[in-house]
């Protein structure tokens, strides 16, 4: 048996209030966005295509355009990549939903009584335009304005205003170590999405917080 095979854990105390990353997370978009990111990093600074693919899920869970100053830090091309890539985002994830199993889970979370909050760094029009198609009816929507509100401290504290709710009271899903790294941060228990990253990564950076496989899984953590 692998070292990192998932123990069995005592089910978690429902939260008040459940924030959920999008990209990775609610819906499977990131080998699209990894496609278009290795586009754009080809296209715009050179770079072989399997290379930016991998630098691109390497720094997941950030804006692009700060992704993209960890990649090429202070580049004058940065802001044109990064417009590029924000602009291709809605066509090339048009046609992606929210999947019937994960719509189930996020319903039953709800009818128990959690909020339910979409927390994502992708843009507060493309965030918009996900829900009108979800087929479910989140409680908050906050994506990335293009300034000071992004995944982390603000959304955490605009949530928590919103629903006079504690960091105690609070659960952040995602894909990604940023994702987790910001959860600690911020005091907020915190549920990895395998995909982006490996269930061993997530173990290995977070060994008391659970792993799911698939988001719908969500739902069978909690009293």
């Amino acid at each position: 048996t692998s070292v990192f095979a998932s123990p069995r854990r005592p089910r978690l105390t429902l939260p008040r209030v459940l924030l959920c990353d999008l990209d990775g997370t609610l819906v499977d978009t990131m080998p699209i966005l990894a496609d278009l990111a290795a586009d754009v990093l080809a296209e715009v600074y050179g770079l072989p295509h399997a290379l930016g693919r991998n630098v691109y899920l390497a720094t997941s869970g950030l804006p692009f355009a700060q992704q993209l100053e960890r990649i090429c830090p202070g580049d004058c091309r940065n802001r044109l990549a990064a417009a590029r890539f924000e602009a291709s985002k809605p066509t090339r994830c048009h046609g992606v939903r929210l999947p019937p199993d994960a719509r189930r889970a996020l319903g039953d979370l709800q009818r128990r009584g959690a909020r339910i909050v979409v927390s994502s760094n992708n843009g507060v029009a493309n965030v918009a335009a996900f829900a009108l198609g979800a087929g479910f009816r989140f409680d908050l929507l906050l994506g990335y304005d293009g300034g000071g509100l992004v995944k982390g401290r603000p959304h955490v504290e605009y949530a928590a205003r919103r629903f006079g709710a504690r960091r105690t009271d609070m659960v952040f899903v995602g894909d990604s170590l940023h994702d987790g790294e910001r959860a600690e941060r911020e005091g907020l228990r915190f549920v990895g999405v395998t995909g982006t990253f490996s269930r061993e990564r997530f173990v290995s950076r977070f060994p008391a917080q659970p792993v799911i496989d698939r988001f719908a899984d969500l739902a069978g953590l909690f009293d």
